[in-house]
């Protein structure tokens, strides 16, 4: 029986035990996957506790991600760059931090016949989620990466010297020259509903937008980019792939796309 979960908070709607069950399933594996709300001053004893029943590791999300460098004995150069741990392992000689949302959004874009080094990206957002993306961008060779901060300060602390030229203001002219410009857009706020991630008249219309929030149903973003007749797709697509690579890292196996894909009804 392999033993897993997902940890966050509030932790209101998650497919990741979906993807857990269907990846072991895969291998012919027994899984049990719990989703616990976990608040970030609770995440050590969490993580004790999950250990020490036997558990193989456990996905991260918000806002537990930043907080997790802190509890592991290891992490990846990508998971230290970036600030952000999205998967740990529990091993014996010491728990191990990743990011696979870096990766998991490169794997996103060539199944789409995307060629990362060849994009001109727009992160709309500074947070965990970001710096993991820009990270792997960068290392893919994508030369283009710029990065609309909704709290400057907390960018700068985040993210350090790396507050150049491709930083620029929420909702600044420079935002809008970008929103122009790229031909990746990807939300990495929490932001939907009334309060759209951008504004959708300023996009071009050849761009793909990502927004990396899901829910039941597509979201309000989407919804709206797709009427308006252009290439929208929600966080269900990052999270197969993301969540792919995590098994790889638990099972020490390569799981296929196909079943993880049809459990949560992806694409969609």
């Amino acid at each position: 029986m392999i033993r897993l979960a997902v940890l966050g908070d509030p932790l209101a709607y998650t497919l990741s035990p979906a993807l857990h069950r269907a990846g072991c399933a895969a291998l012919g594996l027994a899984c049990e996957s719990r989703a616990l709300r976990t608040p970030p001053e609770a995440l050590e004893a969490r993580l004790y506790e999950l250990a020490d029943s036997g558990c193989t590791g456990c996905n991260l999300t918000y806002p537990l991600k930043e907080h997790a460098l802190d509890h592991v004995a290891g992490a990846s150069v990508t998971a230290e760059r970036s600030r952000s741990v999205n998967t740990i392992v529990f091993r014996p000689g010491g728990w191990w931090g990743e990011t696979t949302d870096g990766p998991g959004f490169l794997d996103l874009l060539r199944t789409r016949g995307l060629d990362p080094a060849e994009q001109r990206v727009l992160l709309l957002g500074a947070g965990g989620a970001a710096r993991s993306l820009a990270l792997a961008l960068h290392w893919a060779g994508c030369r283009e990466v710029r990065v609309s901060a909704r709290r400057r300060a907390d960018a700068t602390f985040a993210w350090g010297e790396g507050l150049d030229e491709r930083f620029m203001g929420w909702r600044s002219p420079e935002e809008g020259d970008a929103l122009r410009a790229s031909t990746v857009i990807v939300n990495c706020t929490p932001l939907s509903g009334e309060e759209p991630p951008a504004p959708l008249d300023a996009v071009s219309r050849d761009a793909l937008l990502v927004d990396l929030t899901y829910g039941p149903a597509l979201t309000t973003w989407v919804v709206a980019a797709r009427a308006r007749g252009l290439q929208a797709i929600d966080g269900v697509g990052l999270l197969v792939h993301q969540a792919r690579r995590s098994l790889r890292l638990w099972l020490g196996r390569e799981v296929p796309l196909e079943p993880l894909a049809e459990a949560v009804g992806w694409p969609r």
